[in-house]
């Protein structure tokens, strides 16, 4: 089992979004972050798509997350979270 840490700075980035939206984008964030604490928790080198110089991807609709591992230390770091949103046509993006 690995714990997963996010820093303030990271979570900040949610936070003028989260002011603003409504409570459904407020409900799909909050299980978001559940379902992608529960993903990171167990096998997080394997969960998401890789990345250059160790970092990995992870989406969960509405969030993407990036992130490492520290298997010595059992330990995942986000690094950024972010609000994606399905462009008509065009693949998913950071929003």
């Amino acid at each position: 089992m690995y714990c997963v840490y996010r820093d303030g700075q990271v979570m900040s980035s949610l936070r003028p979004l989260w002011e603003q939206a409504e409570e459904s984008l407020r409900s799909a964030i909050g299980l978001a972050l559940q379902r992608i604490d529960h993903e990171l928790r167990t096998e997080p080198r394997r969960k998401g798509e890789s990345r250059p110089d160790g970092v990995r991807i992870l989406f969960a609709a509405p969030l993407a997350v990036l992130f490492t591992v520290d298997e010595e230390k059992k330990l995942v770091r986000v690094q950024r979270v972010w609000v994606f949103a399905a462009r008509s046509g065009k693949r998913d993006r950071a929003a």
